[in-house]
């Protein structure tokens, strides 16, 4: 839901040492009620009779982390509010903010285990407003969603001409979080992975364009602090994020940002050991099957008649893991039943092939 903050109250001329905001469930658009500049750490966020400070809160799932405000073309994360400026918060429940109005250090923008790559995407000839996504990976994350962790995408602004930038994530539609509430929108601007993975984590990116007809750039800061490669995939091309630090690009769906081993992303092993059906069957006189290899090992394909003859061997060596198409041109036997049978260490796949001259 979409929310304006209520009026504040208080008055420390008065006595009152804050001003207070009523937030509602949802997005909420509000203002710096304060002449003075105010870090996001020392906004105090209560909820049911408990005061939290505010990364207490985030850690609490009460609210996201991410405080946006709005600069030059884009939205963009802010740690200092300054006075009167507008800003998005996003929380999980009705609650209320306190803005004390005390000075202190900056509040920290992500927790020191947490790497985060934020890309922005802006029109190249600088008529639309702009947008931005950020990818991060941590040890204590989850992958699923998590509020609090993970973000949804920023209400658009209202401008005719625009870029909507976000991750997508429909697999978590229809979901409950740990706060039992639904999670029912499936783009985020911000979502934070698990470093446990085995080969590689993954992002499904988009920037929606409004009223442009012409290319966008999307631009980051090289993550070099991070061990692992980062690739960003756009219609089937890597690009090295850690070489490269923008690209222009007309077509903007269907973007993936890879952490780890993009190739092992593009070519997914299988899961299981399997053996299609041959197709065609009957056949005349070559006929095709799928064999999915889980792992590299030895491998053995021959083809046997109806009184156990071998009459064709098709693979006899070692494969790697993967996809692979395996043909049998049997123009030189005749017609009849015949048996292929499939060797890949402890796995044995068998079916029948019925040949037709």
């Amino acid at each position: 839901s979409l929310e304006y903050g209520q009026p504040v109250t208080g008055d420390p001329g008065n006595g009152d040492d804050f001003y207070s905001l009523d937030l509602s469930h949802g997005w909420n658009l509000i203002a710096n009620p304060l002449v003075t500049e105010v870090d996001k750490g020392d906004i105090q966020v209560s909820f049911d009779g408990v005061s939290l400070g505010w990364e207490a809160a985030v850690d609490a799932g009460w609210v996201a982390p991410t405080i946006n405000g709005w600069f030059g073309d884009s939205h963009f994360p802010y740690n200092r509010l300054q006075p009167w400026g507008g800003y998005w918060i996003n929380t999980s429940r009705d609650l209320s903010l306190s803005f004390a109005p005390t000075e202190s250090g900056l509040a920290r923008e992500v927790s020191e285990d947490v790497w985060a790559l934020s890309v922005h995407a802006k029109d190249v000839e600088g008529n639309a407003t702009g947008d931005y996504i950020t990818i991060a990976l941590s040890e204590d994350a989850t992958s699923s969603f998590k509020f609090g962790e993970d973000e949804f995408d920023m209400p658009n602004p209202s401008s005719a001409s625009m870029i909507d930038m976000y991750i997508d994530n429909k697999d978590w539609m229809s979901k409950k979080d740990a706060n039992g509430v639904e999670v029912n929108m499936p783009y985020f601007f911000k979502d934070v992975k698990s470093t446990n993975y085995d080969e590689y984590q993954a992002w499904n990116i988009s920037a929606d364009k409004y009223n442009v007809e012409n290319a966008i750039e999307l631009s980051w800061n090289a993550p070099v602090e991070l061990d692992a490669d980062v690739s960003l995939i756009v219609d089937g091309e890597v690009i090295d994020m850690k070489t490269e630090t923008s690209v222009e690009i007309d077509n903007t769906e269907n973007m993936t940002i890879v952490v780890g081993n993009v190739n092992s992303f593009l070519n997914p092993l299988p899961d299981n050991f399997a053996l299609s059906s041959a197709y065609p069957n009957p056949f005349n006189p070559t006929t095709s099957l799928n064999l999915d290899l889980n792992q590299d090992g030895f491998v053995s394909v021959k083809v046997y008649n109806v009184v156990g003859q071998v009459v064709a061997e098709l693979v006899n060596g070692h494969m790697n893991a993967g996809y692979h198409t395996i043909q049998w041109n049997a123009g030189n036997v005749s017609s009849g039943m015949y048996l292929v049978q499939v060797e890949a260490g402890d796995n044995i796949a068998t079916q029948k092939l019925m040949l037709l001259k």
